[in-house]
């Protein structure tokens, strides 16, 4: 094995780790290393893998994020409430259903890639209010296991009891802390900024490239049960019309 391979290979797994760009316009010369190089390729995937992480190409960049169970580069739950500013599981669990339907919101199949440039929070709320009524309502075709049923109850119970903002806050004013249906959102989307996901320019959310890298890639494969479930209600939705 060359050496020089396996620097080249390491200084890219490096900037990715600490969250740096590699791209055709950024670390360029590692990019090109990336595309051009055979053994720089090979070395990187097999560190990668090793990490157990993912690597997914976009829009001439490169992005990566943890594999599932990682418990080295991933979060633990209360790693994550930390990160996001909670304190009770339940409202971990409602912030995990809130970023499942900003990814919806650009995303409601992953084979049709929506080109959908920014979100505002308030269609972030509109989406899990009535994500939570149509499935709290119950339905010929949406089964839930008892299990599910108890965690929608109290992540819906959560959400009902939460006022649009909270009484000392204003629209003029409006904070990131527990307490409001506002207030969550923009902690969840504090999260995403500082997690390199979006950006914001006045009320709007817009989606970086390594949003789209992660979820039409990571998302398209681990859709899962609450995928199931989101997409259920929306098609019920559709149905109706």
């Amino acid at each position: 094995m060359d050496n020089q391979y396996l620097d080249k290979a390491m200084d890219i797994y490096v900037k990715l780790l600490a969250g740096e760009e590699v791209s055709l316009l950024v670390n360029t010369s590692l990019y090109e290393e990336y595309r051009t190089n055979a053994q720089v390729y090979d070395l990187l995937d097999t560190i990668l893998k090793k990490s157990n992480l993912n690597l997914y190409e976009y829009n001439d960049g490169l992005y990566v994020t943890a594999g599932d169970k990682n418990r080295i580069f991933g979060f633990t739950n209360d790693e994550l409430k930390k990160a996001i500013g909670l304190r009770l599981n339940k409202e971990l669990y409602l912030a995990y259903f809130m970023i499942y339907h900003v990814i919806v919101l650009f995303y409601s199949d992953s084979r049709d890639m929506s080109r959908r440039e920014y979100v505002k929070l308030t269609d972030v709320i509109s989406e899990v209010t009535a994500s939570l009524k149509e499935i709290m309502s119950g339905g010929d075709t949406l089964v839930l296991s008892e299990i599910e049923e108890n965690s929608f109850m109290t992540v819906a119970g959560l959400w009902e009891e939460m006022p649009l903002v909270a009484n000392s806050d204003d629209f003029a004013s409006l904070k990131a802390a527990r307490g409001s249906k506002t207030g969550m959102g923009k902690l969840i989307f504090n999260f995403l900024i500082d997690q390199n996901l979006f950006y914001e320019s006045g009320d709007k959310y817009y989606a970086r490239n390594r949003f789209r890298a992660l979820v039409e890639n990571y998302y398209g494969e681990y859709k899962g049960r609450l995928y199931e479930i989101v997409t259920k209600r929306e098609e019920e939705a559709d149905a109706s019309y």
